[in-house]
């Protein structure tokens, strides 16, 4: 959706200059880039590949009409809306596609090409994903797929491994951690929370930290660990076990989803070769 919206940008740009007047847009040196520079190199520039996608996609509506293939009115609706959440408002969205000069009702029409598109490989290539298939998918990728575990964290951030170690001397002479990290660390969030980070995802940890941490009981610490362009010490204050993935009817239909995607992906470049081979396609030169 944006490389098309970006090319539509492009292309009216292009236009716009190529009938304008061959003014001079910038200086550099004393040389000139005019109008019609920027023209012809956009031209150069973006034209073949635009047209080679605009045979593919005439191709494929005409295989999606032949095979007599419809698309989802209310998916066009979903998709639609999910582009426009991305906004503030209607209105700026409305105002974003129009500066590239299109309509609402031009983006609701590519969604539908879009689906039409997608549904005729799937009729092409006959692209199933059976229940099977799922479940072999869900077996390999169980662990991905599960929710992981989490830990909720205080940090104390310094910038040297000497001045880590002296937080180190002082927590183990009884410093409270919050207060600590409120006064040492020197990242300004971390002693504005007094080092509360809050829960951070398993995943979401170098495997040193993981480690560490996973070795902890809830109020233990760390010893100093290199992290970025410094040194820190993670305070446990509590965990949440991960839960492992079940496949409910919900995730089953996410699946099979996603692996027909993923095949539609696979099979467009074949069905397009496919239907170039048997079609007569003419380029003025």
């Amino acid at each position: 959706m944006k490389k098309i919206l970006i090319f539509a940008a492009l292309t009216g740009l292009g236009y716009g200059l190529a009938n304008a007047q061959d003014r001079v847009v910038a200086t550099v040196n004393n040389a000139r880039i005019t109008a019609s520079e920027i023209s012809h190199k956009m031209w150069w520039q973006y034209s073949a590949q635009a047209l080679s996608e605009l045979i593919d996609e005439k191709l494929l509506l005409e295989e999606a009409a032949r095979l007599k293939v419809s698309y989802d009115a209310k998916e066009v609706t979903k998709r639609f809306e999910a582009l426009s959440a991305g906004y503030k408002d209607k209105s700026e969205f409305e105002n974003n596609i129009k500066s590239v000069g299109w309509t609402a009702a031009d983006v609701q029409e590519l969604l539908k090409r879009q689906l039409l598109i997608k549904n005729a490989i799937i009729a092409a290539k006959n692209i199933t994903a059976s229940d099977a298939e799922i479940k072999a998918f869900f077996e390999q990728n169980k662990e991905k797929l599960g929710k992981p575990a989490s830990f909720k964290l205080r940090q104390i951030f310094v910038s040297s491994k000497a001045q880590a170690e002296e937080a180190a001397l002082s927590l183990a002479a009884g410093a409270d951690f919050a207060k600590l990290a409120g006064l040492k660390s020197t990242d300004e969030n971390l002693r504005k929370k007094n080092g509360d980070i809050g829960s951070v995802l398993k995943t979401n940890l170098t495997p040193e930290i993981e480690k560490a941490l996973s070795a902890l009981a809830p109020g233990q610490y760390t010893g100093p660990v290199a992290t970025g362009n410094g040194y820190s010490i993670f305070k446990l204050e509590s965990s949440t076990p991960g839960e492992p993935a079940k496949l409910t009817d919900a995730l089953k239909a996410e699946l099979k989803t996603g692996l027909i995607s993923q095949a539609v992906t696979q099979k467009l470049p074949e069905l397009t070769a496919e239907l170039r081979r048997k079609a007569n396609i003419e380029i003025a030169r």
